[in-house]
């Protein structure tokens, strides 16, 4: 790997997760902050929010506290982000979030530099993905499995193609 993204584990069993999220297709696009302006770099994806500050500071990317989403009731993730904290060695859990990217399109490029982005470490757990989708870095592609949770660098520019008939979703969870 390089110092911009790395494989913590492998072998997570997402299938619980991703049948969850089968099953309750209402919680895509409840907030679309991210997702429906066409500057932004993740126009056209979904997402649903299970952890956010809730408050105008954090809407406009500003130091706040997060707060639980009724979405980690519904998929029951709370116990699990949790153990997944404490698997890193973090102390609080910020943001979570949980984006589709449907077949063909791509988070374009872009780098994360607000308060939130700065302040935590970014976890993704991979729930569903194909071979030909990618993490991509100037520098550096990496192309996670359905189980797969990496650590990765969002400061730089960073941008996830998916050129693929299948759709990407990943568990976002920022940690300190």
């Amino acid at each position: 790997m390089t110092d911009k993204i790395k494989l913590i584990s492998s072998g997570i069993n997402v299938q619980p997760l991703y049948w969850a999220l089968m099953n309750n297709p209402q919680l895509w696009n409840q907030h679309t902050m991210r997702t429906e302006s066409p500057d932004s770099p993740h126009f056209g994806l979904d997402d649903i929010w299970i952890r956010y500050g809730k408050s105008d500071a954090a809407m406009h990317g500003e130091a706040h506290d997060s707060e639980w989403y009724e979405a980690s009731d519904v998929l029951d993730l709370k116990p699990f982000l949790r153990d997944l904290m404490h698997a890193v060695g973090g102390d609080v859990m910020g943001g979570v979030l949980i984006t589709r990217i449907p077949p063909g399109k791509t988070c374009k490029p872009h780098q994360d530099l607000r308060w939130h982005a700065l302040e935590y470490q970014k976890y993704g757990l991979q729930i569903a993905s194909a071979p030909g989708q990618a993490f991509c870095f100037e520098d550096v592609q990496f192309e996670t499995k359905p189980g797969d949770l990496f650590w990765f660098e969002n400061q730089s520019m960073h941008w996830v193609p998916n050129p693929t008939n299948y759709e990407r979703i990943t568990m976002i969870a920022c940690i300190k």
